[in-house]
C-alpha cells in the first residue's frame, strides 16, 4: 500500500469524489461489514478540463460491489438509434404494424426518399409499438436497481431493518431473471456475434486476442536524447525507471513518448 501511495504521488494524481455513496462493498451479511475499496483517479490536466463530470455509485444490483458512473452532467445526449429485434417476428400484430406503417401515404415521388420515408415510419411504428410491452422487464429491472441502491445509500448510515434487509436479498434474486433477458437484448447489439457461448479457443479468439496486442505495442521510449527501439533496450529502460522511483524519492522525471 505505502509503494501505490507513492506511485499515486509520484504520478501526482488524485481522487475523484464520489457523490452519493460512502463505501462501495458489502460483505452482504444480517450486520455487513462495509469498506471502501472501489476508487476513480485523475491528473491535474484531466481535472480542469472536464470539470462538470461526476462520479456516482450505481445500484449493486446483483453483486457485493458497486459499479462507479464517471459522467458528464452538461455534455451532448446521443440519441437512441432504432434497433430491431429479431423475436418481434413471433408476436402477435407484428406483420399488421408493418403492413400499416409500409403502405402509409406519402408526399414523396422519388424512389430513395420514398423508401427512406417507408422505413422511417415503420421504425417509428415498431418503437412505439414494442414500447407497450416490451419494455416491461427493463422497467422492472431499472425499479429493483434504484430499490437497491436506495437501501444501499441507507446502510451507510445506519442497519437495515428486518422488511429492508429481506426486500433487498429478495430483489437481488429477482434481478437475475430481468438480467438474462436484459443480456439476450445485448448480446443481440454486439457487433462481434460468431463466438457462441463457452467457445473458448477458437481461431476467430485467436485472431481477435492478437490484434488487440498489436494496438498496445510500444514502438519506441526516449532516453537520453536517443530512442530505445528493440525488446531488450526498452525493458531495461523501463526496469531502470521504475527501480528509481522505487528506491528513491519522487523528484526526477523521464520523458517518456
Amino acid at each position: 500500500m505505502r509503494r501505490f501511495r507513492r506511485t499515486l504521488d509520484y504520478c501526482e494524481l488524485k481522487e475523484i469524489n464520489l457523490q452519493n455513496r460512502k463505501y462501495t462493498w458489502s460483505n452482504e451479511r444480517r450486520r455487513p461489514t462495509l469498506v471502501r475499496l472501489d476508487r476513480c483517479f485523475c491528473n491535474q490536466s484531466w481535472d480542469p478540463t472536464f470539470d462538470n463530470c461526476s462520479l456516482h455509485a450505481l445500484s449493486s444490483s446483483h453483486s457485493d460491489h458497486c459499479p462507479l458512473l464517471l459522467s458528464n452532467q452538461t455534455g451532448p445526449r446521443r440519441s437512441t438509434p432504432f434497433k430491431f429485434e429479431n423475436f418481434w417476428t413471433r408476436l402477435p400484430h407484428f406483420q399488421e404494424i408493418v403492413a400499416h406503417a409500409w403502405n402509409s401515404s406519402t408526399d414523396h415521388t422519388e424512389p430513395f426518399h420514398r423508401l427512406g420515408h417507408k422505413l422511417r415510419s415503420t421504425s417509428l411504428a415498431l418503437k412505439a409499438w414494442s414500447k407497450s410491452f416490451l419494455s416491461d422487464a427493463r422497467q422492472k429491472l431499472h425499479m429493483a436497481q434504484q430499490v437497491i441502491l436506495r437501501l444501499d445509500e441507507a446502510q451507510d448510515f445506519r442497519q437495515l431493518s428486518e422488511a429492508e434487509f429481506s426486500l433487498r436479498a429478495k430483489l437481488k434474486k429477482r434481478i437475475m431473471g430481468w438480467l438474462v433477458i436484459e443480456r439476450a437484448r445485448k448480446k443481440q447489439c454486439a457487433r462481434i456475434s460468431v463466438v457462441r457461448e463457452g467457445d473458448a479457443n477458437t481461431r476467430f479468439f485467436h485472431l481477435r486476442a492478437n490484434g488487440r496486442r498489436r494496438k498496445n505495442f510500444i514502438q519506441r521510449l526516449h532516453k537520453n536524447g536517443g530512442w530505445a527501439l528493440n525488446h531488450n533496450d526498452k525493458s531495461n529502460l523501463i526496469q531502470e525507471h521504475f527501480e528509481n522511483i522505487m528506491n528513491d524519492p519522487p523528484t526526477r522525471t523521464r520523458d517518456f513518448s
